[in-house]
């Protein structure tokens, strides 16, 4: 595949064999856990963070003044679609980067499984530059797919006939999907367990999110389902769905289906049953990804055509972006004029959800699949709606920097700036502690222990503006 040419070369020349130590000196180190932050030197040999400290010697490494700017765990973005399209890696790996992002979780895609392991793998060997990419899409939905390249299962025995499949091909992840029945949600979810592989993804229509608590579901994906499940109407918007789900065209009668559940959901919300779901969230350490920002392509808010990110698209993608779309064509009046009392509810759901301590992986859905969700330049505004609901600018950055890892299982990485650990860092101009709008003002990205400095930075973003 082609790189464009601009940001090909600057990633390009990242991906060379040896880069030479860096010494990053007299930046603010951030510290995530404790939310503090120390001025100090950072060394980084071979990829890997050597020494933090005082008064580092520079000895042979190439020094980087950061005086004045604040440096802080790579960010994550986990839930992304890179592979919804043949090119779409081309861009959206150098958009990530240019935002910040070094590492990126994908939930689903249209390429076939090796080769999204060969270019997970040539990121991981330095023989393509780009974020970090976990491959976790192997999503299962029952017949007919809500999207192609699914695993299909319609009863108990193909979905462990799945999983077993998913196992051998080397997936991370088993990804539930909204369409599938509750016999065979159970039987994905103890299949997976049997290969130790975590089910994550949706929470299917027809069961209810305890439901997905006592199948040992690790992660959810997108915020709707934990609200739902604060409504003492969560069993009759389930039985309504497995209803739909029964019908001879199932696909059209549960998208009808979902868009009923916005009224009852607000009307029965109950903050003491609310609050219990929450607190065997957490016990359980079911993690959830909130995509927030979805809201923007359901509600038609997009930035103007010449917006800086607008810029960075191929113009088959802006263009693709003004089709109709089957999901808006869902979006009925009614849920419309509702749309920020149902916000309002997410939001409310989401401070008490923090407050009991659900763990948070911050995550987008970003896609050329899903229009006016961005790859890359998402990540700030989701950050930004998690902090308006509730968070402090510190667990915001937590879940942004050290969550994903640790969630992950990745050994030489858990969101914290200490030798041994893998040098994918962020210098930013302003102190993300106090006001997380900082993680938008990036002055330079250290990838596996390579400087983009900001005049790097600049030519890959002028390299994607001038792709056709």
């Amino acid at each position: 595949m082609r790189l464009p040419s601009l940001a090909a070369a600057t990633l390009l020349a990242l991906s060379s064999p040896a880069a030479a130590d860096l010494l990053i000196r007299g930046a603010r180190v951030v510290d995530v856990e404790a939310g503090t932050a120390a001025r100090l030197d950072v060394r980084v040999e071979d990829g890997t963070i050597a020494a933090v400290g005082p008064g580092l010697p520079a000895e042979g490494a190439e020094p980087f003044d950061a005086e004045g700017l604040w440096l802080i765990p790579g960010l994550w973005d986990a839930h992304v679609h890179v592979f919804s399209s043949p090119d779409e890696p081309d861009v959206a790996l150098p958009l990530h980067v240019l935002h910040g992002v070094t590492g990126i979780r994908d939930m689903g895609a249209l390429w076939p499984v090796e080769d999204q392991l060969a270019l997970a793998a040539d990121l991981e060997d330095g023989t393509r530059a780009g974020p970090r990419l976990v491959v976790s899409g192997a999503w299962v939905d029952a017949p007919p797919g809500s999207w192609p390249g699914m695993f299909l299962a319609a009863t108990p025995v193909e979905a462990r006939a799945a999983v077993d499949r998913i196992a051998a091909e080397g997936w991370t992840a088993v990804k539930a999907y909204s369409m599938l029945a509750p016999a065979t949600y159970r039987a994905l979810a103890e299949a997976a367990d049997a290969h130790d592989l975590p089910l994550v993804g949706h929470v299917p229509e027809t069961v209810t999110i305890r439901d997905a608590l006592a199948a040992g579901q690790a992660g959810v994906a997108h915020w709707g389902r934990v609200t739902r499940g604060c409504a003492t109407a969560e069993a009759a918007t389930v039985a309504d769905a497995r209803a739909a789900l029964a019908s001879d065209d199932p696909m059209p009668a549960l998208l009808a289906a979902m868009a009923r559940q916005d009224a009852p959901v607000r009307a029965t919300w109950d903050a003491a049953r609310c609050r219990a779901l929450l607190a065997d969230m957490a016990a359980a350490g079911m993690h959830v990804t909130p995509t927030f920002v979805v809201a923007d392509f359901y509600l038609g808010r997009r930035p103007l055509p010449d917006a800086p990110r607008m810029r960075t698209l191929p113009a088959a993608v802006r263009a693709a972006w003004e089709e109709p779309d089957f999901r808006l064509e869902a979006m009925t009046d009614d849920l419309r004029a509702s749309a920020d009392a149902a916000i309002a509810l997410d939001r409310r759901t989401f401070a008490l959800a923090v407050e009991a301590g659900v763990p948070i992986l911050a995550g987008t859905d970003a896609s050329f699949a899903n229009p006016w969700i961005f790859h890359g330049a998402s990540l700030p505004d989701e950050l930004a709606r998690y902090v308006a609901a509730g968070m402090t600018p510190r667990q915001a950055l937590f879940a942004a920097t050290a969550a994903a890892p640790r969630f992950l299982g990745l050994a030489d990485q858990d969101g914290r700036i200490a030798p041994g650990r893998r040098a994918d860092l962020v210098l930013l101009g302003g102190d993300p502690l106090s006001d997380i709008g900082a993680v938008r003002d990036v002055r330079a990205v250290v990838l596996r222990g390579q400087l983009l400095d900001r005049p790097a930075l600049n030519r890959m973003r002028a390299g994607l503006e001038g792709r056709p």
